[in-house]
């Protein structure tokens, strides 16, 4: 480690007008000025570490060069997106223009998603899955994916992609980061330059550790928050050392256990960064940014953090100015390490790498890219990121290799470290001052590519007021998976209450057990066709009624189902965007078994509609039976704060129904921009019929008013209606997780 002295003795030496070796530029050239080489730190922050990108504004206008750089977490992904070749207007306007939602929380990720994973994402409260080995559950390495972290890294420095050894970029760079396994700093100064960054952002428990060369690296700030060592040891005579420090708690804060917790890694950090401080010396600067109330995770405020950084910088105008350079010499210097941006390639092969269970004939069916096509650096990036979304992978990069102007486009997938077989766990509760309060508890289990053409075995169970128990096993025929079957059984039990002028009179067991053979076509990611067989048995037994009550003995059920769904949510819980529309037939046939000749058909319109950042939505349903009688296990039901707030689930039932709604929610509280968690309070219209239905006989259009207060939350989906009708019902419930079926088109899960 060189002495605090010695950048020290170079700028006495230098404003003496005695002389020090001569800086010379990136591309070799000696200036023939006499100058402190000029080392840059750039801390880890998290969100506040976009506080860089101001202070490098100011060190362009006060034209101080950079001779090398040495970055840490989101220091790392400036500091090597400057060195790279980008200047700091470019720099800004790169930051700026990342879509931190995007990148991060995944927003819109589900409308690049094939539709048979739309369809089987039955749990929505979380995402956790875990994979299977053995008898073992195997959680995920880390909470947030990275893999569009990484195409965004990719395209921060792409103008200098294909250098391996960070001295040869424009500017000498190093990035830490921190072996996981034996807890000491890594410099990283060769090999890919974005993993290399990545790696050294990679927060425990939040994104996955990165392996490079036998080694499991972390965030560098578990061991160098400010690397001012290591940037003299790369070049630096004088550092100009920039940290974002948290600043300190309050005593008040302190009783939350959560916040005691997490300040115990900013101790951790911001001990060994007081320790990088302390071997500064007079010549050196140090921008220590204050940055209020944004936090570590504060991504959708990186655009209040870069005027910080500059207002700070600007306050150091007169230490800074030591190093100020003329115009012309400074403009050569900027030009000595400026890069253009990345041209458009015509690629010369498609490479794909680590595929073992997956076939690479779907994976180049997704990719949509070929030799002899034109490609941006964007549109590899976008077509990398829908071979990401079919669930398949941990994570997808790619390189460029061999002629720059004519490369070889490599694809390395990472199959899921959780192996083919995932299980998901989902939670539901709904409290309400009706009879019919409920819980379950669901899961779910996955097998894929039990053979080459993609085969999925899948499994749900669920416990609750609803018990069931299913199987399937998709089948795609062709390589693109666009036609499938699709073989399966059904059984479960459901408790049901039977409703007379709104009250409970009665609770029945509905049973039901079937087989299914399904023919389908998907049509890209957003509609499912599909029709097919049933055949199996249906029962009602009484459980809280009269003996005299009717009840229906085990009785044939079977015939021919039709169904077709069209998805563009951007959510399944309470979505801000998107249509949704659902439409079922089902004609019994005796030749199936089936005891009651019937017909039965439903259809579902449902459109969210952003509105700045509150929501509208609108929804209209119908069902008929088309002039048939309905046994009483296939009734149309209506009720619940999904269907018809106000009426108990299930409390109105009959041959026929129409219903439509409307609703507006004002954004009055945010929990995580971010992530898109907030809180929405608003209110809905609802206006209905039932035909020939058996609660309410006389009835005509029914209606309700509803007051609503929900949101998505860390906790899961949670909804507070309080709601009446026009029939003297009233309901207040409180709905936590995934929603308890109401036994219609209506139901989120479906």
């Amino acid at each position: 480690m060189r002495s605090a002295a010695i950048p020290c003795l170079a700028l006495v030496l230098a404003t003496a007008g005695m002389t020090v070796p001569h800086a010379v530029l990136a591309n070799g050239t000696d200036t023939g000025v006499s100058r402190p080489r000029i080392g840059l730190v750039l801390g880890g922050g998290g969100a506040k570490g976009a506080a860089h990108v101001g202070v490098l504004s100011v060190l362009d206008e006060l034209r101080i060069p950079v001779d090398c750089i040495a970055g840490t977490s989101m220091g790392a992904l400036v500091g090597g997106t400057f060195a790279a070749g980008s200047s700091a207007a470019d720099l800004e306007a790169q930051v700026r223009a990342i879509s931190w939602q995007d990148t991060i929380a995944f927003r819109g990720q589900r409308q690049d998603e094939p539709m048979r994973r739309k369809l089987t994402d039955a749990t929505y409260s979380n995402s956790l899955e875990f994979g299977v080995d053995g008898t073992r559950l195997t959680p995920p390495t880390g909470l947030i994916p990275t893999q569009r972290i990484d195409a965004t890294i990719d395209q921060l420095v792409a103008r200098s992609r294909g250098i391996t050894d960070f001295d040869d970029l424009p500017i000498p760079f190093r990035a830490v980061a921190t072996d996981m396994l034996k807890g000491e700093m890594v410099v990283l100064s060769q090999g890919d330059l974005a993993r290399s960054m990545r790696a050294s952002m990679s927060v425990p428990g939040v994104f996955a550790p990165v392996k490079l060369e036998g080694r499991l690296l972390g965030d560098g700030g578990l061991t160098r928050n400010l690397p001012v060592d290591v940037v003299r040891q790369t070049c630096a005579d004088v550092v100009i050392a920039v940290s974002v420090p948290n600043p300190p708690p309050t005593e008040e804060q302190l009783r939350s256990p959560i916040t005691q917790a997490a300040m115990t890694l900013d101790i951790l950090i911001g001990a060994n960064e007081r320790q990088q401080i302390a071997t500064l010396g007079p010549a050196d600067v140090l921008i220590s940014v204050p940055v209020g109330e944004i936090g570590s995770a504060s991504f959708d405020r990186v655009g209040d953090a870069i005027p910080l950084g500059r207002a700070t910088a600007l306050a150091k105008r007169s230490e800074l100015g030591r190093y100020s350079m003329p115009e012309a010499e400074y403009l050569a210097w900027r030009a000595s390490v400026s890069r253009p941006q990345a041209a458009p390639v015509r690629l010369a092969a498609v490479r794909l790498d680590g595929l073992d269970r997956v076939n690479p004939e779907y994976v180049r069916h997704t990719l949509r890219l070929a030799p002899g096509d034109e490609v941006t650096e964007a549109r590899i990036a976008k077509r990398v990121n829908d071979v990401f979304a079919l669930g398949d992978f941990e994570t997808v990069r790619y390189t460029l290799e061999g002629d720059p102007s004519a490369p070889t486009l490599v694809v390395e997938a990472t199959e899921s470290l959780r192996g083919r077989n995932t299980v998901r766990f989902d939670l539901g509760l709904h409290l309400g001052t009706d009879t019919n309060s409920a819980f379950l508890v669901g899961a779910d289990y996955l097998r894929t590519w039990v053979n080459s053409r993609g085969g999925q075995f899948r499994a749900t169970a669920m416990v609750g007021r609803t018990d069931a128990l299913s199987m399937s096993f998709y089948q795609p025929i062709d390589l693109a998976q666009t036609w499938f079957v699709e073989p399966g059984a059904v059984g479960q039990s459901s408790l049901q209450d039977i409703y007379i002028e709104g009250d409970a009179v009665a609770g029945y067991d509905f049973n039901a057990a079937f087989g299914y053979f399904d023919l389908g076509r998907v049509f890209g990611n957003r509609a499912e066709l599909r029709a097919g067989l049933r055949a199996g048995g249906q029962s009602v037994k009484r459980d809280i009624a009269l003996p005299t009550l009717d009840e229906v003995d085990w009785e044939g059920y079977g015939g021919v189902a039709v169904q077709f769904t069209y998805d563009t949510r951007d959510s399944v819980a309470l979505p801000r965007s998107g249509l949704l529309g659902r439409a079922v037939y089902f004609d019994s046939a005796d030749w199936l078994g089936a005891a009651e000749a019937y017909r039965r058909g439903e259809a579902m319109l449902s459109y969210a509609l952003p509105v700045g950042t509150n929501v509208a939505y609108l929804r209209a349903a119908g069902g008929s039976s088309f002039a048939t009688e309905l046994p009483v296990y296939d009734d149309f039901l209506l009720g619940g704060p999904l269907s018809f707030p106000g009426f108990a689930i299930g409390e109105l039932r009959g041959q026929g129904y129409w219903v439509t709604s409307a609703a507006y929610l004002h954004r009055v509280a945010d929990i995580s921009d971010l992530f898109g968690l907030a809180l929405y309070a608003g209110g809905m219209a609802t206006a209905g019929a039932m035909n020939r239905q058996f609660d309410y006989p006389g009835a005509d259009t029914m209606y309700s008013a509803a007051l609503l207060l929900g949101g998505r939350t860390p906790i899961g989906p949670l909804t507070l209606v309080l709601a009446a009708t026009s029939e003297s019902d009233w309901q207040l419930s409180f709905n936590l997780g995934r929603p308890v079926p109401e036994n219609t088109i209506m139901d989120p899960v479906w």
